[in-house]
């Protein structure tokens, strides 16, 4: 699925407890920040908010990614907190930020949300010997990044291969379909509504096995019938 270049998401935090669960909204770049009023997200900002925290947490995360080392970091820290974490991607979880989505319990894509994986990359300059150094760096970062991918999901390390040398989009329901979450969040229906439509099918279980039981009757009595032919024709 080929998209056009990501514009720029800016930065959001907020950090509130709300019917007995915890809600973190993370939004734009990944990146350790250098002084408290830096406008990133980073592993640091999650320690100072979620250490503490028993309750089951829910992140809703919209981020272009960033860099490759703190999302690790942010991977891990998640995985290893004992509470139940749900991210919920509200626009675009791409790059370094997928590693957020991957160390959650359960990673849920809004309608019309994407997630993207690619390659890692740099910048670098100097002769052949340093730009040797920086290739197998890379091809170490991205085998990182395959083994995270691959715990997620069950892909393939040759499939996820394929995706980061495509830089691979995928929709929602594609998310879901190859394992990077697990469901696609819908807009419920009003409760009245749905307790209508519980009616209905009820009623329509219940017609059903009337029929069912009415064919059961009539079998019965055919069987009776056969019966009762068979009893007469032994007695002449």
């Amino acid at each position: 699925m080929n998209m056009p270049k990501m514009n720029k998401i800016p930065f959001e935090f907020s950090n509130q407890a709300t019917d007995g669960k915890h809600v973190l909204v993370l939004s734009g770049v990944i990146q350790k920040r250098r002084w408290s009023d830096d406008k990133y997200i980073d592993a640091d900002m999650l320690r100072t908010n979620l250490d503490t925290i028993n309750d089951d947490i829910v992140i809703k995360l919209n981020s272009n990614g960033g860099d490759v080392f703190e999302g690790i970091e942010i991977y891990n820290y998640l995985k290893d907190h004992p509470s139940n974490i749900t991210v919920e991607v509200t626009g675009v979880a791409a790059s370094a930020a997928t590693f957020i989505v991957a160390g959650a319990n359960e990673a849920i894509m809004n309608t019309g949300t994407s997630l993207m994986i690619h390659e890692a990359s740099t910048i670098t300059w100097g002769n052949k010997a340093d730009l040797k150094k920086t290739l197998g760096a890379l091809e170490t970062i991205d085998d990182s990044i395959i083994s995270i991918y691959k715990e997620k999901t069950g892909q393939t390390a040759e499939q996820l291969t394929n995706w980061m040398d495509e830089e691979k989009w995928f929709t929602a329901e594609e998310a879901v379909q190859y394992g990077f979450a697990n469901e696609v969040k819908q807009k419920k229906l009003p409760l009245k509504i749905r307790l209508i439509s519980l009616q209905l099918l009820i009623n329509m279980l219940l017609k059903r096995w009337n029929v069912s039981q009415h064919k059961q009757n009539r079998l019965k009595h055919l069987k009776n019938l056969k019966n009762k032919i068979n009893h007469k024709q032994n007695h002449y």
